[in-house]
């Protein structure tokens, strides 16, 4: 006689929720689904079902699967109760592997590229990263992943309302970037919430924020930056099951990691009526914008 399993409320809708994203992200691909649904029925490990998951993004965005070994080891280095922690915080541990992303590269979940401008900026060496000594150097590399386990700020960033829009959910930014407002270290916004992402320049990521974060979040300063130009552009084509997959489709930008003309010139994009994930562009880091915030990328 089968032994019989006891289900809870919680857990049946927890199984029915992580089914239906499982079925959205490997829409038309029923080997993924029916992997990621054997593995929530058998109950799995948290690590087995982060590097499962893993896997299944990789194959449906790259069509080929890529060792796991130092993603393994990142996840088992900071333990199964440091990671839900980030998780609680909408930070979901993922790895990006080393692979180019030229523009004759071809992957078959790679429907959105950036834009020709973008490459060409890259080819006359306009692309710009700040080196672990404070120097602006060209990104030699700019068009290619890195092969690093990262924590992805999985939130939609929000569509343009006046300047009042908000990041939902925000417990990872919204707190400190109150708080260095109330301290006068960041400048106070004019268009909406104290505690909105929008109206803060890249300068004061660079100065204040980032360092506020890395603290909370127990790490070095160090493992903390924003995405680089083509990081934005692919984690919402790789990552399909995420609220961010809409990205391309709201009318706000987002800070960039690299610069272009100087320190003073900063990278953006994201913005749907310009492009969307097509487009980067440079602006003054040292300006508040009111349609223009920023989503942080840890590395692990």
């Amino acid at each position: 006689m089968a032994e019989e399993i006891s289900v809870t409320g919680e857990q049946a809708r927890t199984f029915l929720k992580r089914s239906k994203e499982l079925e959205r992200q490997f829409e038309g691909r029923p080997e993924e689904i029916l992997e990621g649904m054997q593995l929530l029925i058998g109950g799995g490990d948290w690590l087995g079902e982060i590097l499962t998951r893993e896997r299944q993004c990789h194959k449906t965005f790259f069509g080929q699967r890529f060792a796991l070994d130092e993603f393994r080891k990142a996840l088992q280095k900071y333990g199964q109760k440091k990671i839900q922690e980030w998780q609680k915080l909408a930070l979901e541990p993922q790895f990006l592997p080393e692979v180019s992303m030229s523009q004759d590269d071809k992957f078959r979940g790679w429907k959105v590229k950036p834009e020709d401008s973008y490459y060409r900026m890259v080819a006359k060496g306009d692309v710009l990263r700040r080196q672990p000594s404070g120097k602006l150097l060209e990104d030699k590399k700019a068009f290619k992943l890195e092969g690093i386990t990262v924590l992805i700020d999985i939130r939609l960033k929000p569509p343009y309302d006046d300047g009042k829009q908000m990041w939902k959910d925000d417990n990872l930014l919204g707190p400190i970037i109150k708080g260095l407002r109330e301290k006068g270290k960041i400048a106070k916004y004019k268009y909406g919430p104290q505690n909105s992402r929008f109206g803060v320049s890249a300068d004061e990521w660079e100065r204040e924020i980032k360092l506020v974060l890395a603290e909370n979040l127990g790490l070095d300063v160090s493992q903390v930056r924003f995405e680089r130009a083509i990081e934005m552009n692919v984690i919402p084509q790789i990552y399909r099951g995420m609220p961010r997959t809409a990205d391309d489709q709201t009318n706000t930008l987002v800070w960039i990691e690299e610069f272009s003309g100087g320190r003073d010139r900063r990278l953006d994009g994201g913005r749907s009526d310009d492009g969307g994930l097509t487009v980067v562009r440079p602006h003054w880091s040292n300006a508040p914008y009111d349609r223009r915030s920023f989503r942080p990328l840890v590395v692990l």
